[in-house]
């Protein structure tokens, strides 16, 4: 929690609830008496700090998604090379997905079921994370580090190598629908350190201007 929420006790202890609603039943199962009953509070305070319960779910979303946003604009106004603040910033978005993944398959399912919060939030992500790892792909590319193309084009390439993986095993965990060598291959390949930075070299050698000018 940031410290304005953490400056009001009853409004930190409604979001945790919350969130945790959130990460077990998506935002199609959360409703103001839910949260107000697992947090011991009364509607009339859920009121006075919420209004009503889209601006809760707004808050909600944001104290969720802060944290990320804050941790890549850092990133991005690090010292060193683009390509080494890429990196660093493509895998805090894949360590990002791998310890949220419940809440990312959750709000995928509640905008597919057409919550209006869920698209509200997910329509409105374009101009922050996604416009930081842009503007970096830009730099690499000016800096000569990785071949000219649409920096959006690069982004999903690299997002589809390093992310599907995560959100895969994510959607799989606990479920009998993948062969079980698959199941075991993304337990171990999809979300451990070491291999999503290989997928990540890999990924971004492909890129390189070097070798497509070979």
């Amino acid at each position: 929690m940031n410290s304005e929420t953490a400056s009001h006790p009853t409004r930190t202890l409604l979001l945790e609830q919350g969130l945790q609603q959130l990460r077990q039943h998506g935002l199609r199962g959360l409703t103001v008496r839910g949260v107000c009953q697992q947090a011991g509070v009364n509607p009339g305070g859920f009121v006075y700090h919420f209004g009503n319960r889209q601006q809760f779910v707004s808050m909600l979303l944001e104290v969720w998604y802060a944290p990320l946003y804050r941790q890549l604009q850092d990133s991005l106004q690090q010292q060193g090379e683009p390509l080494d603040r890429l990196s660093a910033m493509l895998l805090q978005l894949a360590a990002f997905a791998n310890g949220e993944g419940g809440v990312i398959s959750q709000l995928l399912l509640d905008a597919g079921s057409g919550e209006a919060a869920a698209v509200e939030f997910i329509r409105g992500l374009a101009p922050r994370h996604p416009q930081l790892l842009l503007q970096c792909l830009s730099d690499a590319q000016q800096a000569g580090q990785l071949c000219i193309a649409p920096p959006l084009h690069q982004l999903m390439f690299l997002m589809s190598a390093l992310g599907f993986p995560v959100l895969l095993q994510q959607l799989s965990s606990g479920k009998d629908i993948l062969p079980q060598l698959f199941q075991q291959a993304l337990a171990s390949y999809a979300v451990e350190p070491a291999h999503l930075q290989q997928r990540l070299h890999w990924a971004l050698k492909g890129l390189s201007a070097r070798e497509l000018s070979q």
